[in-house]
């Protein structure tokens, strides 16, 4: 499955104060185990020296029967034990769970990251082309028969122009004719096209009534998955997405072909960026994976 950007607001205070009761809760629990495996200790050390003095030559089984009331002492033993153990699992539940937090928290600041960054890069294009312009992230979604579709990350997006049409858009594949965030993502480069007055009557019906007509030009470059080794674009797997930069004006013309070049520049730095965050909160998720097997059942 793709890599999602999405994921719930979470207060850096409320992130703070779960840190420090996660930390006393793990203590705590600490001290608890080892006052139970030291009362075991105690318990069953106490048995053992009632039952061998008991033993002699005797049946083993007769002679713990014949302890009585002493064979508390093993039972407590074995329950302390028991709970110690107990213990020890809620313990490592509680790990997971803050493991689990914390990868959550790393997922909000990287999305606020990107956030902030794609509000940056999106006013760049802008002053470089002398037009506003929205920015937005496509993420790449395979369906149950193996085609790539690219669907809107309503959260990662700058929206400078109101665009009716864009408020229902679903998902549009890749392999659609005339579609510029298509073909960057099947051609793993970065692309610029200006679009013709008439490029709405190119679409059949279904995308027609996602695009605005009065769209006039398409920056789109594709965000590369990497080798999580390497750190190098990793051919073997699909790009993660599409980010993608539009206006319903045409841009300067004066020294236009060196401002797109430019414009291309700064989308390609983007998504270079992004892939490496997204590949580094993988690599974190990768890192995770065996302790959560260590966790057991848990929850």
């Amino acid at each position: 499955m793709p890599f999602q950007t999405r994921f719930r607001e979470i207060p850096d205070i409320q992130v703070t104060d779960l840190h420090r009761k996660g930390a006393v809760q793990e203590s705590a629990g600490k001290v608890v185990r080892l006052i139970f495996v030291l009362l075991s200790v105690i318990l069953l050390g106490m048995w053992v020296n009632i039952y061998t003095d008991h033993l002699r030559s005797g049946d083993p089984l007769a002679t713990i029967a014949n302890l009585g009331w002493s064979n508390l002492l093993l039972g407590g033993g074995a329950g302390c034990l028991g709970a110690s153990e107990y213990v020890a699992l809620r313990r490592r539940v509680m790990e997971r769970r803050d493991l689990e937090h914390r990868l959550e928290v790393l997922r909000h600041r990287e999305h606020r990251l990107l956030e902030n960054t794609l509000g940056l890069v999106c006013d760049l294009i802008s002053k470089t082309l002398r037009v506003p312009c929205n920015g937005r992230y496509f993420i790449a979604v395979p369906d149950e028969h193996g085609e790539i579709f690219l669907e809107q990350d309503r959260e990662l997006a700058v929206l400078n122009i109101r665009m009716p049409r864009e408020f229902g858009f679903t998902r549009v594949a890749t392999s659609t004719p005339h579609i510029v965030t298509g073909r960057a993502f099947t051609e793993r480069r970065a692309l610029y096209e200006r679009l013709p007055i008439d490029h709405h009557d190119l679409y059949d019906a279904t995308i027609a009534r996602m695009i605005e007509p009065t769209q006039r030009w398409v920056l789109a470059c594709p965000v590369l998955a990497l080798d999580p080794e390497t750190n190098r674009h990793d051919d073997e797997h699909l790009p993660h997405g599409v980010i993608c930069f539009y206006s319903t004006q045409e841009p300067a013309k004066a020294g236009q072909q060196r401002r797109v070049d430019e414009c291309l520049r700064y989308a390609e730095l983007f998504a270079d960026q992004m892939s490496q965050l997204l590949n580094m909160l993988e690599l974190t998720q990768a890192m995770a994976a065996p302790h959560d097997e260590n966790t057991g059942m848990a929850s």
